[in-house]
């Protein structure tokens, strides 16, 4: 293998450049570097400014960004159920952003303690977000977050109304997405209530069926109760059946079982 040998004076013309050469061939990698030092960080101080960025290019990132943006706006708005809001806020990430490399943790407390001013998130989103579906989007996440326990507060709902009129969107469409959660909580109630019901006859049935086996009436005294039980046990207890066929002793021991079942739960309940 030839190796190749650079004599000095190679580098000799060098000597014969002008100064300003000279500066220009050693200060474009320093300035190149102080450019994009300058670029990469621009963005991160407008976010301390409260700005989002407006030439941040339409990517799964930033899109998330600017939600969250907004989504902190209102949590701050009103802070309780903070948890739940913020639950919230992640599974709906992790559902629609699925692509998205960030982390929530980190991401939801910078922007808690730089509020971003929705004028800059606003316009940003107005800009890249081309159809009205895609803006909808925005206010119905927010609208959601909201309403977590099923009800706006004054300040909350003039807060999506801003956002809604910022996006250019018809006021109708902010009155149709309330209504949607509107009924979905409503309906939600109702089937918690009638679930309540179900429970409550449940627990009155299994109470009277318990009481049917203890050969009780109404709600025992604790006396009542043991002595019916131990009457019970003496009767019923599998030991007395150890001679008897093996149908027998399933029988006997499915009935001992059940007053055991029986006693434990007015025992609680005396």
């Amino acid at each position: 293998m030839q190796i190749l040998n650079f004599p000095l004076s190679y580098f000799e013309p060098v000597k014969d450049w002008p100064a300003w050469v000279v500066a220009l061939v050693f200060f474009i990698p320093f300035g190149g570097g102080l450019i994009l030092y300058i670029y990469k960080t621009r963005h991160a101080r407008l976010w301390r400014k409260g700005i989002y960025p407006p030439n941040l290019k339409l990517t799964e990132d930033n899109l998330l960004e600017a939600y969250l943006a907004l989504g902190s706006l209102l949590i701050l708005l009103n802070y309780q159920r903070s948890k739940d809001k913020t639950r919230f806020i992640n599974e709906y990430f992790n559902r629609y952003f699925r692509k998205a490399n960030y982390n929530f943790g980190d991401s939801l407390l910078f922007s808690m303690r730089h509020p971003m001013q929705i004028d800059s998130v606003s316009s940003w989103l107005r800009n890249n977000l081309h159809t009205e579906g895609e803006r909808s989007q925005v206010v119905y996440f927010l609208t959601g977050l909201g309403m977590l326990d099923g009800k706006l507060s004054t300040r909350e709902l003039q807060f999506l109304e801003i956002i809604n009129r910022k996006l250019e969107l018809p006021s109708s469409n902010l009155e149709r997405i309330i209504s949607i959660f509107k009924n979905y909580h409503e309906t939600k109630q109702q089937n918690q209530k009638e679930a309540n019901k179900r429970s409550q006859k449940g627990s009155i049935n299994q109470a009277k069926r318990y009481a049917e086996i203890l050969h009780i009436s109404g709600t025992p005294t604790e006396e009542s109760l043991k002595t019916s039980y131990r009457k019970l046990v003496k009767q019923h207890h599998p030991d007395r059946f150890s001679q008897a066929s093996e149908a027998q002793q399933l029988l006997a021991k499915e009935k001992f079982q059940q007053i055991q079942e029986a006693y434990e739960y007015w025992k609680e309940r005396t």
